[in-house]
């Protein structure tokens, strides 16, 4: 009964425990063998650890013992269902359904039954609404030849954004889907896009439409995918520039463990339609990996490097020569930590990270000036932050932070 009394636990976001709960039980389970209580307790801990494939296979040793347990088959089922494993989920549903004495929780079974007849219908329906607002205080000094000139720039500024995707499940054995997804985003900024020196306030309107093919490999590894992307994007930044992007991106991921993952991507874009914006070809690529290392507790890494070339509107040195390419690259590591679990099974996750950008980019700026004479810059920029992201409700999240940089 007490897998059947826990059902956020089973069907949320896995729980905060200590640590030690979790040691706990599994010593209990070890010592007392053949005690249903022992081996109740550690699924519940296993779940709260993020330890699923502990719970699933304590749950298959309850049901090998005594294959009427209901509780089991829809504890095993609530598993399946959160990690994915929609037919496995159904099977013990169905089982659960044969069972003598369904009826006492047949209200939890037609619940569950519904979300899982969902995830196998072959269609995916995602939707989300943002709002919000930053405070944002920004210094910068310019070199003139007055000697130094040093703005501040604030505001509360808010911000919006629609997104959605639509996924198909194309049936395959190794559950291939193609996504069609967009996103439309408002921003009330805080910049100087026309290079005056002058911090101003402005508007941004960001958009993106995809379609990505997404292929499993199961006869490399399991856990191996391949995605194809092919989008276009929009950026209006006040009426000063606008940068149009189409491009597509092949990215590789792999999950060598339940705790782990890795992505590889290498994007093309190009840019040429845009407006005061001069690089035409973008080449971006990376690496990114995630790790669970303590209960609770996970690590992400990144890094991404880009490849620009275009051409400019003036000329290099006052020299007659338009073409330029920049290149550089970004690092960036986080700790993302399950800070409290509600009994219903709502989370509150915080994140601290650092990010370090280095390359070489077009000096917009230099154009702007009354001699105007193209040149390439070195830019250097560190940033740290820290977030919270609060599960309201199980479609609602708050999410709320600073950054420094």
């Amino acid at each position: 009964m007490v897998l059947i009394l826990t059902p956020a636990v089973l069907a949320g976001a896995p729980a905060a425990a200590d640590e030690a709960s979790y040691y706990n039980a599994f010593d209990l389970r070890v010592t007392d063998i053949g005690s249903r209580t022992a081996l109740d307790r550690f699924v519940v801990e296993a779940v709260n650890q993020g330890q699923y494939d502990q719970a699933l296979s304590t749950l298959e040793e309850v049901i090998l013992r005594n294959p009427a347990d209901i509780g089991a088959r829809i504890a095993l089922a609530r598993i399946y269902y959160q990690i994915s494993s929609y037919d496995l989920a159904a099977a013990h549903i169905e089982q659960a359904l044969l069972t003598a004495g369904w009826e006492a929780f047949e209200k939890e079974i037609e619940a569950l039954k519904a979300k899982i007849d969902r995830a196998q219908s072959g269609w995916e329906y995602i939707f989300t609404i943002s709002g919000g607002v930053d405070y944002k205080n920004v210094t910068e000094t310019v070199d003139t030849f007055l000697g130094p000139d040093k703005n501040d720039g604030s505001g509360t500024v808010p911000y919006g954004s629609i997104s959605g995707v639509v996924i198909r499940d194309l049936y395959t054995a190794s559950s291939d889907e193609i996504r069609f997804g967009g996103m439309i985003r408002y921003i009330r900024n805080v910049g100087d896009p026309d290079f005056d020196n002058n911090y101003d306030q402005f508007d941004q309107f960001k958009g993106r439409a995809y379609t990505t093919y997404s292929k499993g490999l199961p006869d490399i590894v399991d856990t191996l995918r391949v995605d194809l992307t092919a989008y276009a994007e929009f950026d209006r930044q006040n009426s000063i520039r606008q940068i149009n992007t189409y491009g597509a991106k092949a990215q590789i991921s792999v999950r060598p463990s339940v705790e782990s993952q890795l992505w590889a991507f290498v994007d093309y874009g190009w840019l040429g339609s845009s407006q005061n914006y001069y690089t035409d070809h973008r080449l971006t690529y990376g690496v990114q990996g995630e790790y669970r290392i303590a209960a609770g507790i996970a690590l992400g890494l990144y890094a991404n490097g880009y490849y620009e070339w275009g051409r400019s509107p003036e000329a290099f040195d006052f020299i007659s020569d338009f073409d330029f390419e920049t290149s550089g690259y970004e690092v960036g590591a986080s700790v993302s930590h399950l800070l409290w679990v509600f009994e219903d099974g709502r989370s509150w996750v915080h994140e601290g990270g650092v990010r370090y950008t280095n390359g070489e980019v077009l000096d917009y700026a230099s154009l702007a000036d009354f001699f105007a004479n193209a040149s390439l810059v070195d830019r250097e920029a560190w940033e740290v932050f820290w977030n919270h992201t609060v599960q309201v409700r199980t479609d609602t999240i708050l999410d709320f932070g600073v950054y420094y940089g």
